[in-house]
């Protein structure tokens, strides 16, 4: 599936929701908006409104040169004439990647260390002086989720008409673009909401958490149960940190229940590449094949860290007697529709397809 892009005059993309039928489950492609940087151009558009109605004119920004992070911000931000200093770190000085390239290409200055801490201490004794906005690492922000929520609107609406088409055209959700008074946007009271119940399952991967937790928070109380997938980070790591996230977010806090929280099936990791140590965010042989054969069944590019991980482990999870707990063997039953969220960050991976 893919449709014609379109700016609006604001200078963001068509944000409008595209949803895939795979064979056990629906895909919405925010992977396919510019860059395929998806979710991150919805988390800048609440950055942006803060930088402008407080004229800040510069950011800076912190974290791995070769991650998603640094490489949508950077570039997003210099597209909106703000100036962008970055400092990065990298583990091997002698990987280069296109996210590397985006980093170096759209920031003003970028200091990049060997060690993770460095680069953090850094960051925060230059923090101290910077004549601007400085955002910790994965931009963790209040504004973050101003995008997401407008988002969440839309998306339910979606999801609804998806599974129950002859539900009237005039319950659909604002455009996620057009600027909507943050007041009527509350958490699991939307409008729709109100009318009817519509079940659904949503499943996303826990990165940095900002878009799992926006999701948890919107549609806390509604029929949508939302389903976090583990990549690279043992659940108990991460929901101890929730708490400190919620609230760097401006987010009420609320306790994440361990079922919500899926870990990756170790079945699905390369052996041998497990074996011999291969760190998380490296290739897998294995998946490089798979990637390719369901690039060319489907025509949706998957990066190998996250979505193609998560595609992988859900096709298994849905298909197989006993399913995990989390995704009940009554909602299967039930035909309870299953929605995952492909966030994009396929940009650097496009030798995994492209004929050479």
């Amino acid at each position: 599936m893919c449709q014609t892009k379109t700016w609006h005059s604001n200078g963001f993309p068509n944000g409008n929701i595209r949803i895939t039928k795979l064979p056990h489950f629906w895909m919405v492609r925010d992977d396919l908006l510019p860059f395929g940087f998806g979710t991150k151009w919805r988390k800048v558009m609440g950055i942006l409104s803060h930088l402008h109605s407080n004229q800040i004119p510069k950011v800076l920004l912190w974290g791995a040169i070769h991650g998603n992070y640094l490489a949508s911000f950077t570039t997003i931000l210099r597209q909106f004439g703000i100036s962008v200093e970055t400092i990065t770190y990298s583990k091997d000085p002698n990987l280069r990647t296109y996210n590397e390239r985006l980093v170096q290409s759209h920031s003003e200055n970028v200091r990049c260390y060997a060690n993770r801490k460095i680069a953090e201490v850094e960051f925060l004794e230059t923090s101290k002086h910077f004549q601007g906005l400085c955002l910790p690492e994965f931009g963790l922000h209040p504004n973050l989720t101003i995008g997401l929520t407008s988002f969440w609107l839309e998306l339910q609406a979606e999801m609804e008409r998806t599974n129950h088409p002859s539900l009237e055209r005039e319950s659909k959700a604002p455009d996620a673009n057009v600027k909507t008074d943050p007041s009527i946007l509350i958490p699991g009271q939307n409008q729709i909401q109100k009318k009817k119940k519509y079940p659904a399952i949503l499943i996303m991967e826990i990165g940095s958490g900002v878009s799992f937790l926006s999701a948890f928070d919107f549609f806390f109380g509604s029929s949508v149960q939302v389903l976090g997938v583990m990549v690279g980070e043992p659940k108990k790591t991460w929901l101890s940190k929730v708490e400190g996230i919620q609230s760097k977010l401006g987010m009420k806090i609320r306790p994440i229940p361990e079922e919500q929280i899926l870990e990756m099936d170790q079945h699905n990791l390369d052996s041998k590449a497990s074996a011999n140590g291969t760190r998380f965010g490296k290739r897998k042989p294995f998946h490089n094949q798979w990637i390719q054969n369901f690039y060319e069944t489907y025509e949706i590019l998957l990066e190998p860290i996250y979505s193609a991980n998560t595609v992988l482990s859900l096709t298994k999870w849905i298909s197989r007697e006993n399913p995990t707990p989390s995704i009940a063997k009554e909602n299967l039953e039930s035909q309870t529709p299953i929605f995952y969220l492909h966030q994009g960050g396929q940009i650097q991976h496009l030798d995994l397809v492209l004929r050479k």
